[in-house]
């Protein structure tokens, strides 16, 4: 009996002769997993036609001088300079279902929501706008330094105002004249030579004959030829000077001197104006949206504030005027900003000026701001009480010994009010409560009511 290798005698085993024969791995496959025969149908899988390239070897690294890899260098985060971007178009959000309301309201508010930028601002409006300035602002305009010019297309733009002297030469150095310091010093001669003498338009023969006062007369009369001067009128206020005793009327001084626009040849004038496209005829409230999506108010201009926004409410339940009560034209706001300072002209002596200006609060600060923007409108021109004021002030008034300093600021109080009679005249009193019909930048009529939004002004009567 042979045993089985491992296996101490006494125990009981198989001999080897009597084992079955030993074929497990097919036994073992075709009974537990059951694999088909040959000729059963085998599930075909596809073969990949190639294998991929091996990739390719990354760049050697850039070495110093001294044989080392340089460093990658990476700004802070507060040096980054992310370029703005304007907000999104109007899109109109999907109109949900509403149910029928029993009545007929006449005002309805078509509100409007816009999508977020990639800095998470987004608008809203109470009226769905039909003129979005900010829908055609080149994306240059956004973030380059000192900007193109701030008027939008090349058919709006303001032309070249016409030559008043005879060539270039000639009007550079009335310029340099103009401009400066009253004594020229050695810094200003110096300034003739390179802003003027070499600059290459600048052409010698061009002076000959010249004559600095001829060249004056030129200016004021081109001055005097403006179309900007024939819209101003000039008028006389009267101020009433109290006589200081009970039951003595007050007597009425003429102060002369009013240079004034109306107000509605004003609104007619920025409506035509370069910046006209730039006017933002509907207001709107503007949002920041988190990560979170935590929505947060964002006070940036007039017209994203709640005054604008209630005052524009306000309009469409204004009435009409009785010859227009079948008008249907659009209703907008126009914001009147008032600004009135005394400026004097020059360095020694009393010459001063007295304007009141007007900007709209539809144009971005950002735009108003440039000095050299034109959006800025003159009003008026207040004139000062003359020196003859006082010599009849004084014959009139018995205390005007003791109560000189009192009289002089009512009188100056009753001038600045003289002068709002003639801006707030009957045209503007019928366009504030009706509305006057303008066309706008886009050839489209509106009516726009006149609001003041904001009056900024010195103490005259002090």
């Amino acid at each position: 009996m042979v045993y089985q290798e491992g296996t101490a005698p006494g125990t009981s085993a198989s001999p080897l002769e009597n084992d079955p024969p030993c074929n497990l791995e097919y036994q073992v496959m075709d009974q537990d997993f059951g694999i088909p025969e040959p000729s059963e149908s085998l599930p075909s899988f596809p073969r990949p036609t190639s294998t991929p390239p091996p990739p390719s070897p990354s760049p050697p690294p850039s070495l110093t001088h001294a044989g080392r890899p340089k460093r990658n260098y990476r700004l802070p985060a507060r040096y980054e300079d992310i370029n703005p971007e304007p907000l999104l178009p109007l899109e109109k959000e999907d109109e949900q279902p509403t149910a029928v309301l029993p009545r007929l309201r006449l005002i309805v508010r078509n509100r409007l929501r816009t999508a977020t930028n990639c800095f998470g601002l987004l608008r809203e409006y109470l009226y769905a706008p039909s003129f979005d300035p900010d829908s055609f602002v080149p994306e240059k305009d956004l973030y380059q330094p000192g900007g193109t010019n701030c008027t939008s297309p090349a058919s709006m733009q303001t032309p070249p105002p016409v030559p008043v002297h005879r060539n270039e030469s000639v009007e550079m150095i009335m310029n340099w004249k103009d401009s400066g310091a009253t004594t020229k010093s050695d810094a200003e001669v110096n300034r003739l030579v390179s802003d003027v003498l070499l600059d290459p338009n600048f052409k010698v023969e061009d002076l000959r004959g010249f004559n600095a006062a001829r060249e004056n007369r030129q200016s004021d009369a081109a001055e005097k030829r403006s179309p900007f001067f024939d819209s101003f009128q000039t008028a006389n206020i009267d101020v009433e000077i109290p006589s200081g005793v009970k039951g003595v009327p007050p007597a009425t001084f003429s102060v002369p001197g009013l240079l004034y626009r109306k107000l509605t040849a004003v609104i007619q004038a920025a409506f035509s104006s370069p910046l006209a496209p730039h006017f933002h005829l509907t207001p709107f409230k503007l949002f920041h949206v988190s990560p979170s999506g935590k929505e947060e108010r964002v006070f940036s201009e007039v017209y994203n504030s709640d005054v604008a926004i209630e005052e524009h409410d306000k309009i469409q339940r204004a009435p009409l005027p009785p010859d227009e009560l079948d008008c249907k034209r659009e209703r907008v706001v126009f914001g009147l900003m008032v600004w009135s300072d005394s400026t004097h002209l020059a360095n020694f002596g009393t010459a001063k000026l007295w304007p009141i200006y007007s900007l709209f609060s539809g144009i971005s600060k950002y735009i108003r701001s440039r000095p050299n923007s034109g959006a800025c409108q003159h009003i008026a021109y207040i004139p000062s009480l003359p020196d003859s004021f006082q010599d009849f002030a004084a014959s009139f008034c018995r205390k005007w010994e003791t109560q000189k300093k009192d009289i002089i600021t009512h009188c100056r109080r009753e001038l600045i009010h003289g002068v709002w009679k003639f801006l707030l005249d009957d045209d503007f009193v019928h366009a504030y409560k009706y509305g006057m019909v303008v066309k706008c930048a886009d050839g489209i009529e509106r009516r726009v009511y006149p609001r003041f939004f904001t009056y900024s002004a010195d103490y005259p009567e002090k």
